[in-house]
């Protein structure tokens, strides 16, 4: 399987191919990005993905995809959001379908809520900053999926809360 990932300004080609029998709880595989191939070993955690590379280099992996299609990628040191073929999906569902009516920001893990950044009736742009939670040690800063108004805010500073719970609603 191969596809395109946008990390910020940047897009890479990645491709997997299986190493043998892969199950629910991971197995072996060639990723190739970029066209530099890395043989790893995917298992699967509480928390998200174990990779440990053929070199002995072990990395702990968290993504949750957000309501706007994007992942939210937590690593030991680092958050990033990343775009997963914006072009196919693109293809797809054209135009700003995909971030039309109600849109709902949820939390992608539990955390506390440690800044909310806007309230009912602000105008908010496309990837604004909505909410920031902590989690893991972390701060998270969420975005708004599309450009609108702000029509629910049901979070507050200090609260705690599960992955899933609402956190902002933007029209």
């Amino acid at each position: 399987m191969t596809f395109e990932i946008e990390i910020g300004p940047r897009t890479r080609t990645v491709s997997i191919e299986g190493l043998g029998a892969a199950g629910p709880s991971g197995g072996q595989f060639r990723a190739t990005i970029d066209g530099e191939p890395h043989e790893v070993s995917v298992r699967s955690t509480d928390l998200g993905l174990s990779l440990v590379f053929a070199d002995g280099r072990s990395i702990d992996v968290a993504a949750t995809e957000t309501a706007s299609g994007e992942w939210f990628v937590q690593l030991p040191h680092v958050d990033l959001t990343a775009v997963v073929d914006r072009r196919r999906r693109e293809r797809v569902r054209p135009g700003v379908a995909a971030a039309a009516g109600l849109q709902r920001v949820t939390a992608p893990m539990p955390g506390r809520v440690v800044r909310v950044l806007v309230k009912v009736g602000d105008l908010v742009e496309v990837r604004q900053p909505l909410v920031v939670i902590e989690a893991m040690k972390m701060e998270n800063e969420l975005t708004s999926p599309k450009a609108g108004t702000v029509k629910e805010v049901p979070a507050s500073e200090g609260q705690s809360v599960e992955a899933g719970r609402l956190l902002v609603v933007v029209e």
